[in-house]
């Protein structure tokens, strides 16, 4: 111990050797630490891409909406229209002048099914205009 200086034996004690075992152990620990980092790293990132695909979808459906209120707008300045509410209660309401007759034509895919076992054959020529 005489030819260590107390240099080279304060280096030879605090000197960190690892064996066999303990390198793997530490290329273990940095490979996981490595991947915690991408991990970290890259999970924000595809957040971010969400993020604008989502802002996208929301600015396409802000325009989709500004469009249907500038149509909704316009329905009701017309609505103030005479002419406007007289088509729109002939076509929603069936309403008719004094003295317009009203004419109502039935297509066949309108008409009512009756069951085959319908008991009064009666009713169903009323209502078909048919009898079976």
């Amino acid at each position: 111990m005489s030819s260590l200086s107390s240099r080279g034996f304060i280096s030879l004690v605090t000197k960190f050797r690892l064996g066999r075992f303990g390198r793997r152990t530490l290329m273990v620990i940095v490979a996981a630490a490595v991947m915690a980092l991408a991990a970290a790293t890259l999970l924000p990132l595809r957040q971010y891409r969400d993020q604008g695909s989502s802002i996208e979808q929301a600015k396409q459906e802000l325009a989709e909406l500004e469009e249907r209120r500038s149509d909704l707008e316009s329905r009701l300045e017309k609505a103030g229209d005479k002419k406007v509410i007289e088509r729109e209660a002939r076509k929603q309401m069936s309403l008719v002048r004094p003295g317009d007759e009203l004419f109502r034509v039935v297509v066949p895919g309108d008409i009512i099914d009756l069951p085959k076992a319908w008991y009064l054959p009666g009713v169903e020529y009323l209502i078909t205009g048919q009898s079976k």
